[in-house]
């Protein structure tokens, strides 16, 4: 008989695409780079660059990206408590290139440890950056898209 607040919030469109992104698209995008990097004769262990993905994914989108994020004033990255409209999009965009340079980084003993011609290690590198860089920037545009409509 005493009220109480109840909030219904389902959480944001940030929130739950961050979650299918940490579950399920992860193995794929390591899948495509894998393949990406056996279309260009650089032969490699697939799970490892999976492994590799989801490691950088876990350092990159729930520590680097929201730390950045909030350097700029976007203190809220996820959205979960922001107002629609009220988004920092500046801070998101510092926030996501910070993440992929990391993922960069942090991908790249994954990657190295990968390949399995010790010779193509360095000649792949190149490659692997590419495959990198376009699986970010979909995953990029994929986020803007979700945030754009409500940021400022």
């Amino acid at each position: 008989m005493i009220p109480t607040l109840a909030m219904a919030n389902a959480g944001s469109p940030m929130m739950w695409f961050g979650i299918l992104h940490s579950l399920i698209l992860n193995s794929l995008i390591g899948i495509y780079e894998s393949n990406y990097l056996e279309k260009r004769e650089i032969s490699n262990r697939m799970w490892l660059i999976i492994i590799g993905n989801y490691f950088s994914m876990f350092i990159g989108l729930y520590f680097i990206a929201p730390y950045f994020s909030s350097i700029t004033g976007n203190i809220d990255f996820w959205g979960g408590n922001t107002r629609y409209g009220d988004y920092e999009l500046n801070g998101f965009i510092f926030g996501m290139l910070a993440s992929f340079v990391a993922t960069l980084m942090l991908e790249l003993p994954f990657y190295y440890l990968s390949v399995k011609e010790k010779t193509k290690r360095k000649i792949g590198a190149w490659k692997f950056i590419e495959a990198n860089a376009i699986s970010n920037t979909v995953m990029f545009l994929i986020y803007f898209i979700i945030v754009a409509g409500g940021s400022k």
